[in-house]
C-alpha cells in the first residue's frame, strides 16, 4: 500500500464516521497568549479497561487524525504534527494532548494517533 492510498482511505473513513474537533497550540504567556487553531475530522474513542497500562489513565481518549487537513492549513509547521502540551477541543471541552504516535509508510505520516486527557 502506498502512503497516498493509506491517507485516502483514512480520509474517506473520517469523512463518513469522524467527528469535528479543533487542534489548538498556544503561543506566548499570560495575557499575550494566543491560540493557533485548526478544525479537522477525527475518530475519538475512550480507551478500554484492558488498555489502561503505561501512561494511559482512566478517562483518557484516543483521537485518530489524518495529516491531510492539518497539512492543508499549514498548522504545526514544519512537520504538521501535534505535540505533547497541545490541546484538542472535543465537544466544546479542551483536553490536553499527552502523547502522539504517528504511523508512517515509506517514511511518510499516514495516520496520527493522539492520546488526550482531561
Amino acid at each position: 500500500m502506498t502512503p497516498a492510498t493509506a491517507i485516502a482511505m483514512l480520509d474517506r473513513a473520517l469523512a463518513r464516521n469522524g467527528t469535528v474537533i479543533t487542534l489548538r497550540r498556544y503561543a506566548g504567556e499570560g495575557t499575550a497568549r494566543t491560540a493557533e487553531d485548526v478544525t479537522v475530522r477525527a475518530r475519538v474513542r475512550d480507551y478500554e479497561p484492558a488498555e489502561l497500562v503505561g501512561g494511559i489513565a482512566q478517562g483518557d481518549s484516543e483521537a485518530v487524525l489524518s495529516p491531510t487537513q492539518i497539512r492543508a492549513t499549514g498548522w504545526g509547521a514544519p512537520d504538521h504534527l501535534p505535540v505533547r502540551g497541545d490541546r484538542i477541543v472535543i465537544g466544546g471541552r479542551e483536553r490536553a494532548i499527552e502523547a502522539v504516535d504517528p504511523e508512517r509508510i515509506a517514511n511518510e505520516v499516514v495516520r496520527i494517533n493522539v492520546q488526550v486527557r482531561g
